[in-house]
């Protein structure tokens, strides 16, 4: 069994792409994974990168300051030892959050319908709006931070301390078959000790399209 840690966070669409794809690979490739909360608006605030259109600046905004409280749930599950929970509910949550079509900034409603999707009782809720919950997302952005170079981004996928890949590996949802190959193709590379790493260039807009 493989152990990794993935720093994601659930307003990132990069990151929502790469939880489908690993927890899809996972079962395949005895894979156990652990998400990490990384919050873009504590690290950020409301700047974003130069050259983004005022609509998405707006929407990424909105979002980031959501998933806080999202996160916020995170890790009340994890300290009341449901950690298990934490995959079900971001998955539900993304799911209705990143779909095709315009970009939309996602409304507090949706957290408690992930919740129930998930399996979980509504009383979760009262966490996302509790700022003690705060102090855990800020150590788990040093945590990440101490493990990268320069600013720490997401998705970022660890194993141990070595990073197998940090930023966007994916822009679209890929098949189940396509995933594993991605994943065994990853194995590779990162088990050549001269591999230095991956990076992107031109990145195109994430597709939620199945």
């Amino acid at each position: 069994m493989k152990t990794l840690e993935l720093y994601a966070d659930p307003a990132c669409p990069w990151s929502w792409l790469a939880v489908r794809w690993l927890t899809a690979v996972a079962p395949a490739r005895e894979l156990q994974l652990t998400f990490r909360s990384f919050s873009l608006w504590m690290r950020d605030g409301s700047d974003q990168a130069p050259g983004v259109p005022e609509f998405v600046r707006a929407v990424a905004v909105a979002a980031s300051k959501e998933s806080v409280r999202v996160m916020r749930v995170f890790e009340a599950l994890r300290d009341a030892g449901r950690g298990d929970a934490i995959e079900r509910l971001y998955l539900e949550w993304g799911s209705r959050v990143f779909v095709p079509g315009p970009p939309q900034a996602p409304a507090p409603a949706v957290l408690l319908e992930a919740l129930a999707a998930a399996e979980l009782e509504a009383s979760w809720a009262d966490a996302a709006d509790d700022v003690r919950w705060d102090a855990a997302i800020e150590s788990s952005n040093a945590a990440l931070a101490a493990l990268t170079s320069g600013t720490p981004v997401v998705p970022t996928l660890v194993e141990g301390r070595q990073v197998l890949f940090s930023g966007a590996v994916l822009s679209a949802p890929v098949s189940a078959a396509d995933g594993l190959e991605v994943w065994d193709a990853l194995e590779i590379l990162t088990s050549e000790p001269s591999f230095v790493g991956l990076s992107t260039a031109g990145l195109p807009m994430p597709s939620f399209a199945q």
